[in-house]
């Protein structure tokens, strides 16, 4: 993806919804072929899922959260619920500190993103997510799977990041809460499982258990947009 001059106002109070992105700025972004596909199936209401299996630098993070704060912003859904698996790195316990900032360093994808799309945290983000309620002063809410046992996920849009590092346990009770009125992207890639056996990985597997519903979208991306240095040591397997 390559920039361009012109810009959205991610912060605009916009109501009427377009029926498609395809013709729209995308925070003055011009998106490469298979992201406007991923941005598309996202922003397409028949479908209820969407997974993406993208290797590294491929934007695919910053397509789900870029396209989701649009959603939001056309009041299409209330809220991003954000979903990350700390569990490849080990327990929260062995981190310092509080829960809050146990699990931040989770969340940088999540930043990087907001700030490619100029979307200031400090409105956006729903802050201390994990240890109080503070519905309606933002709409992202960055939380793990380590406290979903019990919670219903509706009227959100759900991205559920580094989906290969969720272990099939973890990954199933993470599909299971969600509820109504939702949309979920699934991204990941099956190329950097970081669990000490691969095969523990829920993503593929779920991608296979979902792909033949009538409203689930599978794509990938292809295109490493971080330079030759990421691209060549994704070469090697």
């Amino acid at each position: 993806m390559s920039k361009k001059t012109s810009r959205i106002n991610s912060n605009s109070n916009i109501i009427d919804a377009p029926e498609n992105l395809r013709n729209h700025p995308f925070y003055g972004y011009e998106l490469d072929e298979d992201q406007q596909n991923f941005r598309d199936l996202i922003y397409d209401k028949n479908y209820d899922i969407v997974f993406c299996n993208a290797k590294a630098g491929t934007g695919k993070t910053f397509v789900a959260v870029g396209t989701a704060n649009m959603m939001v912003e056309y009041k299409l859904f209330e809220k991003i619920i954000y979903i990350v698996s700390p569990c490849a790195e080990g327990r929260l316990g062995f981190l310092p500190g509080t829960v809050t900032e146990k699990v931040a360093i989770y969340y940088e994808p999540l930043y990087s993103a907001m700030m490619a799309c100029g979307i200031n945290p400090y409105n956006a983000v729903i802050e201390d997510t994990l240890t109080s309620d503070k519905f309606g002063e933002g709409y992202i809410k960055p939380i793990t799977d380590v406290y979903l046992r019990g919670t219903n996920l509706d009227n959100a849009i759900i991205i559920i990041e580094e989906s290969q590092n969720f272990a099939f346990p973890l990954l199933k009770k993470t599909l299971t809460r969600i509820g109504n009125n939702t949309k979920t992207i699934v991204i990941g890639h099956t190329g950097q499982i970081d669990l000490d056996n691969p095969r523990d990985s829920g993503f593929q597997r779920y991608l296979d258990h979902y792909k033949t519903q009538q409203r689930c979208a599978v794509c990938e991306l292809h295109t490493n947009h971080r330079g030759w240095v990421s691209n060549w040591a994704d070469e090697l397997e």
